[in-house]
Order: C-alpha cells, then sequence, then structure tokens
C-alpha cells in the first residue's frame, strides 16, 4: 500500500479526472479512485463523503481549466477593444475545450451535480468562468450591463447547443439517419469556421 507524505486530497482529484476522462463519470466511483491512488479503499471517504463531493472537485478543475484558457487568450489582446478574430479565437477555445474534455465537460454541465449551491467552491468557479464570457464581450462591444448579460447567455447558449449536437451527431454516427438536420448540421461542421463566425456575428448584432 502506498504511503502518502503529500496531499492525498490533491492526489484523489487528480485521479478522479484521469478515470473520469477514460470511462466517464457513470463508471466512477470511490473504490476505483481508491485503486487508481493506490491507497486503501477507506481512504477517500476521509476527503469525500461521497462520489458527487468528488466530482464537484473535478467539475470546479474543468471550471478553471475552461476560464484560464479564456483568460490567456484576453491576456494575449493587448487592445482595449478585442478584434473579430480574437473574440473567435475564444469562442473556438470553449468548443474545442468541449470535444477535447468531453467527459470533464459532461460533469460541468450535466445533471449529474444539479445543485451547485452545494458546493460553494464549484458555484463560483462556474460564476468565474462566466464572468470571462462577459469580458470577451465587454471588450469587443460596448454593452450596458443588462445587454451585455443578455447577450452573454445567448452566446453561451449558442455555444452549448452546438457542443451538444456535435456529440450526440459523433455518438450516433453509425446509426442515426441522414435527415435534413443532421445533414445540415454536417454541413455546418465542414465550414465550422464560417459557420460559427457567421452564427456569433449574428447574435451579437
Amino acid at each position: 500500500m502506498k504511503y502518502h507524505h503529500g496531499n492525498l486530497r490533491v492526489e484523489l482529484v487528480k485521479c478522479a479526472e484521469n478515470l473520469c476522462k477514460k470511462h466517464g463519470y457513470e463508471k466512477l466511483s470511490l473504490r476505483a479512485i481508491a485503486k487508481e491512488a493506490n491507497v486503501s479503499q477507506t481512504a477517500p471517504y476521509r476527503h469525500f463523503k461521497t462520489k458527487n463531493d468528488l466530482l464537484a472537485e473535478v467539475a470546479k478543475s474543468g471550471f478553471n481549466e475552461l476560464k484560464s484558457g479564456i483568460d490567456d487568450i484576453l491576456r494575449e489582446s493587448d487592445a482595449k477593444k478585442l478584434s473579430q478574430s480574437t473574440l473567435m479565437k475564444c469562442m473556438f477555445h470553449y468548443m474545442h475545450f468541449a470535444s477535447s474534455q468531453k467527459n470533464i465537460y459532461d460533469v460541468m454541465f450535466g445533471t449529474v451535480l444539479s445543485d451547485f449551491s452545494l458546493y460553494p467552491e464549484l458555484s463560483n468557479a462556474a460564476d468565474q468562468t462566466f464572468t470571462s464570457l462577459n469580458e470577451i464581450l465587454r471588450r469587443y462591444k460596448n454593452y450596458d450591463e443588462s445587454e451585455l448579460r443578455s447577450k452573454s447567455i445567448k452566446i453561451w447558449a449558442f455555444l452549448h447547443g452546438m457542443v451538444g449536437l456535435n456529440q450526440i451527431e459523433q455518438s450516433r454516427s453509425k446509426q442515426i439517419k441522414q435527415t435534413r438536420a443532421v445533414s445540415n448540421l454536417r454541413e455546418a461542421k465542414s465550414n465550422l469556421d464560417i459557420f460559427l463566425t457567421e452564427s456569433i456575428n449574428s447574435l451579437l448584432n
């Protein structure tokens, strides 16, 4: 049995993230995480009472990573007013994160953690990520506060919807019928740069 000199809580979260990325949160258990961390099966319960408590940490880490990427892009632009290319770079970062971290994204925005108020640190991380989205739009156009929030919600809803449609199309690509909706989605994906840019511009005008 491995003896831990460091922060076991942090290591358990990392193990949970790794297992979640490989297998999805549905197959995650505190026993499996204990095995991955090479500790006793009771060790995780000293830090997390339930699986959802641990998933809240996984989701918080995901929000922090998503926000960090957006903030890095914003820091690259010294201009007070963002260019359209920088705006779209942020949008594509969101899409790339959701695609490359699909199972983590599912924990962040799925139904497994239905009440963020139970996890104040997670709730704060989610709020801070939305604040970064607000900052993107604030620097792109000088919206007033009420319009800024409205535009941010519309942009997030659009991106989240695109992520969901993409996941459905990918997971059912072999079984799904070639309906007009699916055909249109695949056509949009083949010209994603143009489609995303035109859609974002339409929502912001």
